[in-house]
């Protein structure tokens, strides 16, 4: 009886396709009888009214075979009578049949009565290339006909325009097909009409093709993506690739869109038909295989698919060849299309849900399939069937969809309600049993630790004590466990209750920082971003909590790299992220790591509640926690908090920093300074005002001269003002910037020796003074002060600048050494060689000479600054002697827009010069310059020194600037550079060219003579 009904079913199914496809060709035959035929090679339009409706030129034509002929040479020709459209493999000439490949000439006149009007031509399938004449002038083509194979294929439709002289036109058509294996000629109607009318047939043709690729390719993107994002099915996959083989099937056939679309050539198109129609088949039959596998049978369906991609492998072949297999490509296509439907109509007898909706799908499939094959060979345009198949096919599809989300939706409903019931019983099984844990775990704690103590521990041998501090951390941890527990049941029931304070952000932060820099791993670095002074409205406890789980975690889960907490403030909310450059968690992962126990696969610590209850604090407090991640690139996590501005808290906190108006302290404005006369300068750090007052007080004792600020930023502007700082006192908890912080950005700069750092803290952990050292302090002292301790600290660190200053000057003295006895000797010969020549000269010599001595010599060259006027003195004595020894070789220049009032390091220019005379010019004899050029910018001075010597190359410039000694490097430039390092901003720099010269660019903070 089953097997009965499946063959009535499949009959009938095969019915109502054939009906179908009746229906439609039926139709376009109906509509082409009404119009005028040609008869006899002439057809008469003079009652059709061309401006209205195109009309086919079909019917008999006339035709030469072999040949490409002229009006004239055809009319002395002998034709025959011909049906167009047809293939020209089916003409009949003299009792024989005429060849597949060869070439012949079309004629038909055709008669009009409208002269003054523009007339179209629109062509359709002309295998394999074609040429339109109209009374002998040329209107159109596709390819380049000829009467041998040397001819160009193209078979693509177009419209020709022309305007009509006479009442009589003559039509004359080349064709040439030498490749197509089932024959060439006019195989679809061309048809004529006004130049609108032509224009809306070609724009009709256009758009079915486009609507037809449009809504299979818009379904092949929403497959293919829903696959690649969640691959859940593979038939998805299947069903995207066979609309993509369809939208390329429309774009290739048809009006052939991609021919305009993309620079091919034609044989290349062929290819991409014989792709598009094949794959087509062969993805069709894999998607609904797996969606309908149960009805399927596999090895017919392997056997399909085996010769599907043996016909794809034949578009390897020329075209000569693989045209042969056309007719097995179409009935391969419908073979698949056919089985698809007969598995399709048992699923609908075994009542599968949708089932009817993919027959239908594969209905309006099969029809356009059995059009376009048709379209191949017979006169039946594609464009004759209403764009709706595709349309047709989409909605079936998607009501199929539906109906199986649906009925998935109505089985996950039934399943979530039994699951919500087995989830309640199992949180109040945990929060009884944990509850009960509690007081157990608690004694067992309180036993072991106290066996721990000093006075219990000592009859106790090492192995016992190992033991019992094992205890004591296993307990300790599912002391945890059972708080989380806990805290994960009252958050449920919505029992748990918040104790909102004003909670330093700050301080809840730092503490937890410095435990897992204790506790964890060494190789992360944890940087807390979050300033002092930041308040919040929230449980301490519970913000505590908060931030510890999600600061652990990004430790725990990161090998090497470092954690990083900053928050900000935005639209009323404090966002505070902690991230880390870890192995980062999966895109899949990402929206389950906040569900109750539920942990990363290779986790191997903790039950997987830590987030989750700290979501739901967050939650609690108002807010929100977000995660990002990026897999090998880290995880962050936002935890956004609403914010309750407290003034009055911070008011407070501020009045108590405040120094007060009492009789043992005066009213203090910052930045403070006390100047001493004779003694070192220091400057003091700290937000606290008090603890400044006692600073100052003790050190001022000393004779220090004191310069004292309550804020990090100003620290900077300390040392722009005042280069010559010889100690630094920094408190690490200041606003802003930490000590830690200014500490790192100082040592840009300066070296520990050039200014040393003196660290305060009231920690008094060994992390906060391990930290210190590696920010770049010199020493570290804790609250309260040791007023001896510090007087020694700052002694020996003073002492230690003073070193480092003694190093510098004996550089220093090394470039006031560096007057060899030759260059004495030599200046002492030229002056008494003038004085024979000369007088005048050997005077001027004998002036510069002294100026040089003197100024190379004088005691001021050991202070810190000098006047830019007694450099450029001696630099200019030193030129002088120069020019006088040798007259030719130099031309000295100085460019300065207007005498500048200021002072700079001794020494600092005429090494340069000297550098730019005895190495740039040595091997110039003549026409040698140095230039030295001296302008302000804002508060800098911009000093270039350019001369047109041998140069250097880059690496010798790099060597030059080393910090290390090497051969390439004068004492001159190292001292150089080393002094301007404690000026901040001050920069120097070396550009070079080999064989054209050098120029060095030195910028220098402006520092005012205030003297002068």
């Amino acid at each position: 009886m089953k097997v009965r009904m499946r063959k009535l079913l499949l009959i009938f199914m095969v019915v109502i396709s054939i009906v179908m496809i009746g229906m439609t060709s039926r139709l376009h035959n109906n509509e082409s009888q009404n119009a005028p035929k040609a008869v006899a090679g002439v057809i008469d339009l003079r009652q059709y009214d061309l401006h209205k409706n195109t009309v086919s030129l079909d019917g008999e034509w006339d035709f030469v075979p072999d040949k490409l002929l002229n009006y004239s040479e055809f009319n002395n020709s002998h034709s025959y009578s011909v049906n167009v459209p047809s293939l020209w493999s089916r003409y009949k000439f003299d009792g024989q049949n005429f060849t597949t490949l060869g070439s012949g000439t079309y004629r038909l006149k055709i008669l009009i009565n409208d002269t003054d009007t523009i007339l179209g031509i629109k062509t359709g399938n002309i295998r394999m290339s074609n040429a339109i004449y109209i009374n002998e002038k040329r209107i159109g083509q596709s390819g380049e006909p000829a009467e041998d194979s040397t001819y160009i294929q193209q078979n693509v439709p177009y419209v020709a325009y022309f305007s009509p002289k006479n009442n009589e036109l003559e039509l004359i058509i080349h064709v040439a097909n030498f490749d197509y294996a089932s024959g060439g000629g006019i195989i679809g109607s061309i048809f004529i009409g006004d130049q609108e009318s032509i224009g809306k047939l070609r724009e009709g043709s256009l758009f079915y093709d486009l609507i037809t690729f449009a809504a299979f390719f818009t379904m092949f993107i929403y497959f293919a993506g829903s696959y690649l994002y969640a691959k859940l099915e593979i038939e998805q996959l299947y069903f995207s690739l066979f609309c993509f083989m369809v939208g390329l099937y429309g774009l290739s056939h048809g009006e052939k869109i991609l021919m305009s679309l993309l620079p091919i050539s034609y044989e290349f198109l062929i290819r991409v038909q014989i792709i598009s129609s094949i794959g087509s088949g062969i993805f069709m039959l894999l998607y609904f295989y797996h969606a309908l596998q149960q009805f399927s049978h596999k090895k017919f369906v392997k056997a399909l698919c085996i010769i599907g991609i043996l016909l794809l492998a034949t578009v390897m072949l020329p075209i000569s060849i693989s045209s042969y297999l056309q007719t097995v490509h179409s009935i391969y296509i419908l073979i698949n299309i056919f089985y698809l439907l007969y598995i399709q109509t048992i699923a609908i007898f075994k009542r599968l849900v949708g089932a009817i909706y993919l027959w239908l799908s594969t209905m309006s499939i099969l029809i356009y399939m059995v059009v376009a094959t048709l379209n191949l060979n017979i006169n039946l345009e594609i464009y004759s069937l209403p764009p709706l198949l595709p349309f047709i096919c989409l909605t079936m599809l998607a009501l199929y969809i539906s109906h199986r989300f649906t009925d998935s939706y109505l089985e996950k409903g039934r399943l979530t309600n039994a699951l919500i019931r087995v989830d309640k019983l199992k949180d109040e099984f945990l929060a009884k049993t944990s509850h009960e844990f509690r007081t157990p775990l608690h004694g067992v704690i309180a036993i072991s630790h106290s066996m721990l103590e000093p006075q219990e521990s000592s009859t106790l041998t090492m192995e016992q004590k190992e033991k019992i501090s094992l205890i004591f951390n296993i307990t300790e941890k599912l002391s945890h466990l059972v708080n989380d527990i806990l805290d994960f049941s009252k958050l449920k029931e919505g029992e748990l209750k918040l104790r909102l304070t004003n909670v330093d952000l700050y301080s809840v932060t730092h503490v937890i920082v410095e435990i897992l820099s204790y506790i964890g791993n060494k190789d992360v670095k944890i940087y807390n971003y979050i300033e002092r002074g930041k308040f919040i409205v929230a449980d301490e406890d519970r913000l505590r909590q908060i931030l510890y789980n999600i600061i652990e975690n990004a430790v725990k889960y990161t090998r090497h790299g470092k954690v990083e907490i900053s928050c900000y403030e935005e639209q009323g909310f404090l966002t505070i992220e902690v991230s880390d450059t870890g192995r980062g968690i999966a895109p899949e992962h990402l929206e389950s790591i906040f569900e109750p126990f539920r942990q990363l696969e290779d986790a191997s610590k903790g039950t997987g509640l830590g987030l989750n209850v700290t979501k739901e604090l967050v939650k609690l407090h108002g807010g929100e926690i977000t995660v990002h991640s990026v897999v090998d690139q880290g995880t962050t996590f936002s935890v956004k908090l609403p914010v309750q501005t407290i003034k009055k808290v911070q008011q407070d906190k501020q009045q108590r920093n405040k120094i007060t108006l009492t009789k043992d302290y005066l009213p203090i404005t910052f930045p403070y300074f006390e100047e001493r006369k004779i003694g070192k300068k220091i400057l003091i750090a700290d937000d606290d005002h008090i603890n400044l007052k006692v600073l100052i007080d003790i050190l001022a004792k000393e004779n220090y001269s004191i310069i004292a600020v309550d804020d990090s930023q100003h620290v900077f502007e300390q040392l722009q003002v005042h280069p010559d700082i010889d100690l630094l006192i920094l408190d690490i908890m200041m606003p802003n910037l930490s000590g830690y912080e200014v500490c790192q950005q100082i040592r840009k700069n300066y070296s520990s020796a050039e200014l040393p750092i003196l660290m305060l803290t009231a920690a008094i952990r060994p992390e906060d003074m391990l930290a210190a050292f590696q920010s770049g302090a010199n020493d570290f002292l804790h609250k309260p002060l040791d007023t001896a301790e510090l007087k020694t600290r700052v002694r020996n660190l003073i002492l230690l600048k003073e070193s480092a200053e003694i190093a510098i000057k004996m550089e220093t003295a090394f470039l006031q050494a560096q007057i060899k006895p030759h260059f004495i000797y030599n200046v002492l010969n030229s002056i008494l060689s003038l004085s024979y020549l000369d007088l005048d000269k050997a005077r001027i010599m004998i002036t510069d000479f002294a100026t040089f001595l003197r100024s190379s010599f004088s005691f001021e060259n050991t202070n810190s600054l000098i006047p830019l006027e007694q450099e450029l003195m001696l630099i200019q004595s030193y030129v002088n002697i120069h020019q006088t020894r040798y007259p030719d070789q130099l031309e000295w220049e100085i460019q300065m827009e207007e005498p500048l009032k200021i002072l700079i390091p001794p020494l600092l220019l005429q090494p340069l010069v000297e550098n730019a005379l005895f190495h740039g010019l040595r091997n110039k004899r003549i026409n040698g310059k140095v230039t030295m050029t001296i302008k302000k910018d804002q508060q800098m001075i911009d000093i270039k020194i350019q001369d047109n010597g041998i140069g250097m190359t880059q690496e010798v410039i790099e060597k030059v600037l080393s910090e290390e000694p090497s051969v390439h490097q004068s004492v001159g430039i190292r001292n150089i550079t080393k002094r301007l390092k404690k000026y901040e901003k001050a920069t120097f720099h070396i550009e070079s060219v080999v064989g054209e010269g050098t120029t060095v660019i030195l910028k220098f903070p402006l520092f005012l003579d205030e003297k002068r």
